[in-house]
């Protein structure tokens, strides 16, 4: 922690942000349009919003830690009271002050500090390093991040259930460790980097939180112990291996070639959960011409004794992976050494092999099962946020699968999920139009698109929670003059996969 913000101190900067840095009072200053244009980046509208605001306390916040903007020394002073400029700009053993002086009356932000809140949730503030889009400059090696796109995405999709013990590997600022606190009894964070355990240190400090808080790299401070919810956001990037001191950087960089660290980080996730704990990961991973993707992370999870559901969101060429990676440490095409490392980079995906980075996430839980459940597939679409309710849903439904043999299944009286709609898709022809396909689609949720036929759609309606699986499929049978033995062979891998998803629910689900 800051070595100045202890004690009153730190109750002062708390009542400051209280005052004039509230996620509500940042929403009434910018107002819909601001939020909109502060939510794809763009400060120079924000920056042409804020010239109502002059003088104001949440317009001087805004200028100083979103912005990057210099305020005149009164200015300053009026925002951050009670806390004096004096502690602002007072350095800590780890990390730099809050203000550095700028021109003869002003000062600056030394770090960011803003406000961060979920839905429903209480005000928190998280300290972590300027971005580059606010201080113009590429970002250091020992960077920590705020608040970004891959940080609210693990956020979004964790299981929040209650729990007893809660791992944050690799914390950085402490966004998931903030998240974690409202479901778990206790939370470990772990960090190699000693500047992100400051950070992370402050804002539990600033939230009035307590998190244990272990240096060491990845689970290597947790060895021995089990937790029940774990949650990381590793630094997954696909390289060379870089290094800090190879042009490489803590947040991103883990120092091993390829996708070996998220490889490693995968096989020693399931010795440190608990019975029935859940572990959840972003990734990147290697894809290359021997074998599929699914192959390949599939192997990371053989022996396990966890079910595992493994999402791609999306893939990146190499050239495009290299480009935006670049530019994610602030870095443009027109810096004299943005060929040399574009060239460098790219000339190792080519000599690896690789010809494509899958981007996604990993989830996976602890059933002990000899057999357990491993399914890796690509999960481009839009999803309704937060989907962590699906992703618990999913591991629940394999547990109820596995407790249920055929004639269990066949007896089940399944229901159709809520939001569940059918469409039936035509084609123009010669005398009108032409049914071409049915399509059963989620309205909420994973929002699941899944073309079947006038079978499964009609099984599908008919699963009402009072009637048995097996006589619907009886029934249809007759309908349609077909073999009921057959007919469920076709129908039962289909069925598993509805379940799965979530478009047929067990009963009382």
């Amino acid at each position: 922690m800051i070595a100045s913000w202890r004690g009153a101190s730190l109750s002062r900067l708390r009542e400051a942000l209280r005052s004039g840095f509230t996620a509500d009072q940042v929403a009434e200053t910018l107002g819909l349009a601001g939020e909109a244009l502060l939510s794809r980046g763009d400060l120079v509208g924000v920056r042409r919003l804020l010239t109502a605001t002059t003088g104001t306390t949440t317009g001087t916040w805004l200028r100083l830690f979103v912005l990057g903007e210099p305020v005149s020394t009164a200015a300053a002073v009026a925002a951050l009271s009670p806390f004096t400029l004096a502690e602002a700009l007072t350095p800590g053993p780890s990390l730099p002050a809050l203000l550095r002086r700028c021109g003869t009356d002003g000062v600056r932000a030394g770090l960011d500090l803003r406000p961060y809140r979920e839905a429903a949730g209480p005000d928190w503030w998280i300290l972590s390093d300027l971005g580059s889009d606010v201080s113009g400059q590429p970002v250091d090696a020992d960077h920590v991040l705020g608040v970004g796109q891959a940080a609210t995405t693990l956020a979004q999709a964790t299981v929040r259930a209650p729990v007893r013990r809660a791992l944050d590997v690799g914390t950085g600022c402490g966004v998931q460790a903030l998240h974690l606190g409202r479901h778990a009894e206790s939370v470990v964070a772990t960090d190699l980097s000693e500047r992100a355990l400051a950070m992370a240190a402050t804002t539990a400090a600033l939230n009035g939180l307590d998190w244990d808080l272990r240096q060491g790299s990845l689970l290597d401070p947790v060895a021995g112990e089990e937790f029940d919810l774990i949650v990381c956001n590793p630094p997954f990037i696909v390289g060379p291996g870089f290094t800090p001191s190879t042009g490489g950087y803590t947040y991103r960089d883990g120092g091993l070639s390829g996708d070996e660290l998220c490889r490693r980080l995968v096989g020693d996730l399931p010795a440190r959960l608990a019975p029935g704990g859940t572990a959840q990961l972003l990734a990147n991973w290697c894809i290359t011409a021997e074998g599929s993707w699914p192959e390949r992370i599939g192997g990371w999870l053989g022996g396990s004794g966890c079910d595992a559901w493994v999402w791609q969101r999306e893939v990146a060429d190499p050239a495009e992976y290299v480009t935006m990676w670049l530019r994610d440490s602030g870095r443009a095409p027109a810096d004299p050494d943005w060929p040399e490392r574009y060239d460098d980079w790219l000339g190792w995906f080519e000599r690896a092999g690789v010809l494509g980075v899958g981007m996604g996430m990993l989830n996976l839980r602890r059933t002990d099962s000899a057999t357990p459940v491993v399914l890796c597939e690509d999960v481009p679409q839009a999803m309704e946020q937060p989907v962590g309710g699906d992703v618990n849903g999913w591991f629940e439904r394999q547990r109820w699968l596995r407790s249920h043999g055929e004639d269990a299944l066949r007896s089940s009286r399944l229901v159709v999920a809520a939001d569940l709609v059918s469409e039936v898709r035509s084609l123009a022809g010669p005398d009108g139009w032409v049914a071409a396909r049915s399509v059963l689609r989620q309205s909420h949720g994973l929002r699941w698109e899944i073309e079947t036929d006038a079978a499964v759609s009609g099984l599908v309606g008919a699963c009402d929670g009072h009637r048995p699986l097996g006589l619907l499929v009886d029934v249809l049978a007759g309908a349609r003059g077909l073999d009921p033995t057959e007919l469920w062979r076709d129908l039962r891998p289909v069925v598993l996969d509805l379940l799965s998803r979530g478009v047929l629910l067990p009963p009382g689900e």
